[in-house]
């Protein structure tokens, strides 16, 4: 890590019977944590929002010549306080590192009216063709001014020593990658960073496509609170019978491993999310395109025969989905899969060819889809 500043509170996470009790450590004088939510310059409305998904509310007030956070934790009534009135997780590990960042050292930004829109699915699995559709919104800012591969940011982060230079995995735990290893704070520096940047602050929805976030979307969310702006989740599923690449094969353990961060995404409570399904980007475009612009209001209108990666990408990912689908249609293929795949597909609500049956170890026969050129 290239910012190791003195910590100004530690935290402790402590499993608690309603939720997560943190405890504190103070720093002194006008200390502030690198995680506690703008007062100023940051959107209160955001602020408020996230509250909705089980954020709370902090203040800070001079006393005795200290800064001092008031948190109200409720513990007579039972209920789990969170720190600085933003961190909330159930997931072991969350706790910020030694020397995180603070973000508040990097030039303000006006996060007001703003929405972190963050994309994430299995990698090769159609992630590129979503943000190139979201893209030709109009009103979505991505990372592509800043040249990296296919507009992700691993490099960004790597730059910023968040994210070590020899990470090979995504989603694993060995000497270089951890699902860990890029924390909130860091997101928050990182994302403040970007906005001075990187991203078109003229728009009001502020992208991030990054595969391997699909396991870190905790961190991202506290990260978003910390900074005052709203966050919502698009997760692209991709069924592995239409998933029938020569140069990124199918690789079910691989496949099953991550599909379990994406169910775990999809259920989260505290997040808004949203599923896409990669089929129906081929075959149902209509309900795809309904279902962002619910998600996301500031989307107005999505072009599927563009995409906003042309002039950034090469190849196929660098065409709208639509014209993608018209030159290449989708094959439905069937594999034989584990019964635990199968009960993960029929979670995230595929039952075209009885995956709810098959994950109890019965069989049914195909659906019946019919690879046609339409």
């Amino acid at each position: 890590n290239t910012h190791s500043g003195k910590r100004a509170r530690a935290l402790e996470w402590r499993a608690c019977p309603a939720d997560v009790m943190v405890s504190i450590a103070m720093g002194e004088g006008d200390e502030r944590s690198a995680l506690l939510p703008e007062t100023t310059g940051e959107s209160a409305r955001a602020s408020a929002h996230q509250g909705a998904v089980g954020v709370g509310n902090g203040f800070n007030s001079w006393a005795s010549g200290k800064r001092v956070a008031m948190i109200a934790v409720g513990a007579v009534l039972g209920v789990c306080g969170l720190v600085g009135g933003y961190m909330h997780s159930t997931m072991p590990g969350v706790a910020p590192k030694e020397g995180d960042p603070d973000f508040r050292t990097l030039p303000p930004v006006d996060f007001d009216d703003k929405t972190l829109l963050i994309v994430v699915g299995l990698p090769f699995s159609g992630t590129s063709a979503l943000e190139g559709l979201l893209g030709t919104s109009g009103v979505i800012a991505d990372l592509c001014k800043a040249d990296t591969w296919q507009c992700e940011n691993t490099q960004l982060l790597q730059n910023l020593g968040f994210k070590n230079p020899n990470a090979d995995c995504d989603c694993c735990e060995d000497e270089y990658t951890s699902v860990s290893d890029v924390t909130a704070a860091e997101y928050a520096y990182a994302y403040r960073d970007f906005a001075n940047k990187w991203w078109d602050m003229s728009k009001p929805v502020l992208m991030d496509k990054t595969p391997n976030m699909l396991c870190r979307h905790r961190f991202v969310r506290d990260a978003a609170a910390a900074l005052g702006v709203p966050v919502k989740f698009v997760v692209l599923t991709h069924h592995p019978f239409s998933w029938n690449s020569e140069s990124h094969p199918f690789n079910e353990d691989y496949y099953a491993e991550n599909l379990a961060y994406t169910l775990d995404i999809l259920a989260d409570s505290s997040v808004d999310s949203l599923q896409v399904r990669y089929e129906d980007m081929a075959w149902n475009m209509d309900e795809v395109i309904k279902s962002i612009k619910a998600l996301v209001p500031a989307v107005k209108n999505l072009n599927p025969w563009h995409s906003s990666l042309s002039d950034d990408s090469k190849g196929d990912r660098g065409m709208g989905v639509s014209e993608y689908f018209q030159h290449e249609p989708l094959e439905w293929i069937a594999k034989d899969l584990e019964p635990a795949t199968y009960a993960m597909l029929c979670k995230l609500g595929y039952n075209e060819d009885g995956e709810c049956a098959a994950s109890a170890g019965a069989s049914e026969s195909p659906s019946g889809f019919v690879e046609t050129d339409e």
